[in-house]
């Protein structure tokens, strides 16, 4: 073949394996593109990944150490176009570049054994053996990529520091290892016979690596169906307690109504007998009385009036300052949600504000509709910067286990609806703000 058809053949093989890559890195992510198209995206990748091939096989025969360029270039890639966490894009930068010269060395390897050439012969000479190995390598390549995009895909942002630290530290120390194998095996330090048992080795590494990330997924799925578990099983509290809460609110009110008439016949009495003192007694007692019980909001929505009345009732009774607005038409969010999130928020806003000095004690709450959104505000003083210490807002309390998924609960029905939460703070106020977005809702 001509040098211009093998020249050919090689930018068409960068190309194919810069594509497969890219590809991958994209669908890993799901394609969340920042702010670019996807096929924009995947062009620009395969386009700058194809450069950089293109100029390493210049150089060098084997990249070795200079293979840490491709995993530099996956993360400034995914870092700027693609949305995700830090630590994810570290892992897949990572994996895809294991696989690359996993693939290749396997393919390498096993051509070894079979036309029983000089390694070197494969990479440099336009040869048979040389156009089986591109075809067959980026063939491997592009199978091996096609199976772990069935894990990486799936996997959330929620796997946790040490399970992130365990398969990076796998990745890394396996490329490190096939790397220096596939060294040995160009330098010609060791005999044919030993390429099988090298190769063997290789093939064990990329076992081990697939295992651990199948193992590392199946936990965390494992993981977050415990959490589910538990988010279900606090959600069913919620209801529970305020269906009670109802319940006794509605009690509240027919006591209430039994005694005003009792109330109206011994006012009627004192004051057909002239007893004016006895009557403004009676009836500065019955204030007080009413007071106590009185209702703080009325949206017209009984299991948002029973978390509202309850957690400010009790504020209240703590001396803190209460401020509430709320808009009446809150409709596209199911209550027992409304219950869970103002629950949380208002409890966490309340044992804070309970902390501040009797005269700075206040508690806000805001709750509006615009459009198909619904913005929840919740304000509280601070006795000191929360977030300053304690930027993951983790649970200060002593039974964590039971209290600790309150900022949890509030992400996951704020994700439920498509929304955010935002929490910051303006001096000596910590301001949560929620959106979420309402499903069904005619807005003509």
């Amino acid at each position: 073949m001509s040098d211009i058809l093998w020249m050919c053949l090689e930018l068409l093989a960068n190309i194919s394996q810069s594509f497969l890559c890219i590809h991958f890195i994209l669908n890993s992510f799901n394609y969340k593109c920042r702010f670019l198209n996807s096929r924009t995206t995947h062009l620009i990748g395969v386009i700058c990944l194809t450069a950089i091939i293109t100029i390493l096989n210049r150089i060098t025969i084997y990249e070795g150490l200079l293979g840490l360029i491709y995993v530099l270039f996956y993360i400034f890639f995914s870092m700027l176009f693609l949305y995700g966490s830090l630590l994810k894009k570290i892992f897949i930068s990572i994996l895809a570049n294991t696989v690359m010269i996993g693939t290749a060395a396997l393919t390498a390897n096993v051509l070894f054994a079979i036309f029983k050439n000089d390694p070197i012969i494969i990479y440099t000479e336009h040869s048979f053996e040389r156009f089986l190995f591109m075809v067959t390598g980026i063939g491997l390549f592009g199978y091996v990529l096609a199976i772990l995009t069935k894990f990486t895909s799936r996997t959330k942002e929620s796997l946790n520091a040490k399970e992130w630290a365990l398969i990076l530290s796998v990745l890394a120390i396996s490329s490190l290892i096939i790397g220096a194998i596939h060294i040995v095996i160009l330098n010609g330090d060791t005999d044919r016979s030993n390429i099988i048992l090298l190769t063997a080795s290789e093939v064990g590494i990329i076992f081990i690596n697939i295992l651990c990330l199948s193992i590392t997924s199946s936990l965390n799925e494992t993981h977050k169906r415990e959490e589910s578990l538990l988010f279900d099983k606090k959600r069913n509290e919620y209801s529970q307690r305020y269906a009670e809460s109802i319940k006794e609110q509605y009690d509240q009110t027919r006591r209430l109504r039994h005694d005003m008439k009792q109330y109206a016949a011994s006012m009627a009495a004192l004051i057909k007998g002239k007893k004016y003192d006895a009557a403004e007694e009676f009836a500065e007692k019955q204030a007080e009385t009413l007071s106590s019980v009185e209702t703080v909001v009325n949206v017209e929505n009984d299991f948002m009036n029973a978390i509202l009345n309850t957690k400010l009732t009790l504020a209240k009774t703590k001396g803190i300052d209460v401020i509430c607005s709320v808009e009446r038409d809150i409709s596209g969010i199911e209550d027992i949600d409304l219950c869970n999130l103002l629950g949380n928020l208002l409890d966490n806003a309340i044992c804070a504000a309970e902390k501040c000095d009797l005269e700075s004690r206040l508690v806000e709450v805001k709750i509006s509709a615009v459009g198909s959104r619904v913005i929840i505000l919740v304000k509280n003083s601070i006795p000191c910067s929360v977030l300053k210490y304690n930027p993951e807002l983790c649970s200060t309390k002593p039974t964590s286990e039971e209290h600790g998924f309150g900022v949890k609960t509030i992400k996951s029905i704020a994700e439920k609806y498509n929304g955010k939460v935002d929490f910051f703070e303006e001096g000596l106020t910590f301001i949560c703000l929620a959106e979420l977005y309402r499903e069904h809702v005619n807005l003509t």
